[in-house]
């Protein structure tokens, strides 16, 4: 069980933890159209609101970072309106505590839905893989294209596109959220040169030696993310933060059809292109990889769509009911079992054109928490499923140019 810290936020009645993180709780919230919630007589006439309420953590709360980036996360989603984004509707502070008020997604995040499909043994269908990256893609394209209220581009770069940052809803939806450390001419807050925010597993080479980043981050980071989904493999492997970043930053991967023989060859192209080492060689823009997207997917006869991803959670997950349909007394929290891993077929090492370097050999990821990342390390591997959420690398120094330059040699 988990106590909530409050019982009341605002306008918001805190109903039942959803999850934990290392900055900020998430609840299930509910809210009146009218505000009338003691009353009962809103709820009683179907009005209510049910939203999800971010609270950011005591000990986060004390830090000024924290809070600058929290009120950032508010200030640029709150320009961002399109339907495969997470729409924010509120940030407040009261007796101290930081929320955050937005747009609940009944369903679950890529990290979730792979987990479940490592359980079930079960390839995720092409079809609707290429809809859930095609539909983040849009999401990202129009908040890279966004502008302020006075016509100003505010070159928004999200920094965080990940397994854990992209939901699908059980309807189908795809929603891409959290833009709590992107950069933005809107932002307050800014990051110092030469320190790195992300996780490390998914970042861009010049987000790991703390270049400054554009767009084309964004897009090696749904390159990543297309390769787990349709490979149900780590894309960049290592023991340690360090690793991770490292190979990132040498181009250290398998290209899919080196392990999954009849790999679509479209679709490992647009994989290759969006992960390129150099921005000037991935996609343009998420657009223009959208548009790479649909064209494999007309040549291979994939439907793309809504109907295919709802198709995928309701094998995973059956049919869910909405969190407030439950009724509970206590506010608990529900973490997924830890899943085996699945120990997948691997061919041969076969060389790839440069400037993609492949690992001889694939190595599953080893899971645990943040490690620094400038120090490599090595440690056991805790049973746990391989897409277990790894620690945000927050405020942490890129990875030393050197260090990598004797790795390279």
């Amino acid at each position: 069980m988990t106590t909530l810290p409050v019982s009341r936020l605002g306008a918001y009645e805190l109903v039942r933890l959803l999850a934990q993180g290392g900055m900020a709780d998430i609840y299930l919230a509910r809210q009146s159209e009218s505000g009338a919630l003691h009353s009962g007589l809103a709820r009683q006439a179907g009005l209510d609101r049910h939203v999800a309420v971010k609270v950011l953590n005591t000990g986060r709360a004390r830090d000024v970072e924290s809070c600058a980036l929290f009120v950032d996360e508010a200030r640029v989603a709150g320009l961002l309106s399109h339907p495969n984004l997470a729409s924010v509707y509120e940030v407040d502070v009261e007796d101290s505590v930081h929320y955050l008020a937005m747009e609940y997604v009944h369903g679950a995040d890529l990290r979730e839905v792979l987990a479940q499909a490592e359980v079930r043994q079960m390839a995720m269908p092409f079809d609707a893989a290429v809809t859930i990256i095609a539909g983040a893609a849009a999401a990202l394209d129009h908040a890279h294209r966004r502008c302020d209220p006075e016509g100003r581009p505010l070159h928004l770069v999200h920094r965080d596109v990940s397994l854990s940052n992209i939901m699908v809803g059980h309807d189908g939806s795809v929603k891409v959220i959290d833009f709590g450390i992107a950069v933005s001419t809107a932002s307050m807050h800014h990051t110092n040169p030469g320190i790195v925010r992300g996780k490390a597993s998914y970042m861009s080479p010049e987000q790991c030696l703390g270049d400054p980043v554009d767009l084309r981050t964004d897009v090696f980071a749904l390159g990543i993310v297309l390769y787990e989904l349709t490979t149900g493999r780590r894309c960049f492997n290592g023991n340690s933060d360090f690793e991770r970043m490292v190979g990132i930053v040498r181009g250290e991967w398998m290209l899919p059809s080196q392990f999954i023989p009849d790999f679509p060859v479209g679709l490992e192209e647009v994989i290759r292109t969006a992960l390129a080492q150099a921005p000037e060689h991935r996609y343009a823009s998420a657009a223009v990889m959208i548009d790479a997207l649909e064209a494999v997917a007309a040549l291979e006869g994939w439907q793309l769509g809504a109907a295919a991803t709802a198709e995928l959670m309701r094998s995973l997950f059956g049919e869910v009911k909405a969190p407030w349909t439950i009724e509970a007394e206590d506010a608990t929290f529900v973490c997924p079992p830890p899943s085996p891993a699945v120990v997948w077929p691997v061919t041969a090492s076969i060389s790839a054109p440069q400037p993609t370097r492949i690992m001889t050999k694939p190595r599953r990821l080893a899971r645990g928490t943040e490690s620094d990342c400038y120090e490599p390390e090595e440690r056991p591997s805790p049973e746990a499923s391989d897409w277990q959420d790894e620690a945000p690398t927050r405020g942490r120094r890129s990875v030393n140019r050197m260090w990598c330059g004797r790795v390279a040699a």
